[in-house]
């Protein structure tokens, strides 16, 4: 009887360690695949900042002007007057869009609630 239950307690020793080892690895890839988001994050971040300061070289006035004078003859750009800012209430209604209510010409037609894009 006494083999029996040291061969029990044998096998839940070995049982545990089996699962505690898998425990470890399990965490240890879970660590790995966290390490490998920071630094997917981190790179992402870098390519944000080099984009950014890209945008900043790309919109200098100086530069944006130089380009505007080579294209103007192709361009035709001209300065902005105060009167073509408007404000959204002045600007007119999109046009509803109508559907035939079925395939004969004589149906008429219905709206389906959408505006034109």
């Amino acid at each position: 009887m006494l083999r029996f239950v040291n061969l029990f307690f044998i096998i839940a020793v070995v049982i545990g360690a089996a699962l505690v080892y898998d425990i470890k690895m399990s965490n240890e890839n879970l660590a790995d695949q966290v390490r490998q988001l920071s630094a997917d994050i981190a790179k992402e971040k870098d390519d944000i900042r080099y984009y950014k300061a890209q945008w900043s070289v790309l919109n200098q006035p100086g530069r944006l002007q130089g380009i505007v004078d080579r294209y103007n003859d192709i361009l035709k750009l001209e300065p902005l007057r105060a009167e073509q800012i408007t404000t959204l209430k002045a600007l007119p209604v999109k046009p509803v869009q109508m559907e035939p209510v079925s395939l004969d010409a004589m149906s008429g037609y219905a709206s389906r609630g959408t505006t034109i894009q």
